[in-house]
């Protein structure tokens, strides 16, 4: 770690909400969000009434100085709106901090349960950092794009410098392969 505090942490992830949607911080929805869901969480609503339980004092913890916790529909507004491939960035250099990648390795997922209506289900390429145990980068692959062209983006975005990489097949692409080099990656 890099000395910095989670706190500090989600107060750099760029906010894209609207004037008027900034009633609370976005670290202050966040980090009730992530307690929450460390405390079992599952959902929107649960969030919310977690969050509703807080007293003052643990209010003012997150940064909310008026007593009142965020309602359900903030939380809907807010995830709405929320850059997850943002997010995602800046826990993954939270999570790395000072220590070197080691070995990454680089998969990716379709999203159980993402499909809505007409829209394909959400797939995810991650970087998953082995030595430490967590994910150091990931990002959303478009629709219409291939996790070949998502992987040269995610390891481009990741400090490769010493790594050692792996991956399934589809990745031992000369690109990728050259990428990784040029990055001092193995």
């Amino acid at each position: 770690m890099d000395g910095r505090t989670l706190w500090e942490t989600l107060g750099e992830v760029p906010d894209r909400r609207g004037r008027k949607g900034r009633q609370y911080s976005l670290r202050s929805v966040l980090g009730i969000s992530l307690a929450a869901i460390l405390a079992g969480a599952n959902d929107l609503r649960a969030i919310f009434r977690w969050g509703r339980r807080l007293t003052p004092e643990a209010l003012l913890a997150f940064g909310i100085e008026s007593g009142k916790a965020p309602c359900h529909a903030t939380y809907h507004y807010f995830f709405a709106a929320l850059d997850g491939d943002a997010l995602s960035a800046t826990l993954g250099r939270y999570a790395l901090g000072e220590a070197d990648a080691g070995h990454v390795a680089i998969d990716g997922k379709t999203l159980c349960g993402s499909k809505r209506d007409e829209e394909k289900a959400l797939h995810v390429l991650s970087a998953f950092a082995v030595d430490l145990g967590a994910v150091i980068g990931d990002l959303t692959v478009e629709p219409d794009a291939n996790e070949i062209t998502a992987a040269v983006t995610l390891l481009k975005s990741l400090p490769l410098e010493g790594a050692v990489i792996t991956g399934d097949a589809i990745f031992a692409q000369r690109r990728i392969c050259q990428d990784i080099r040029d990055a001092g990656g193995h």
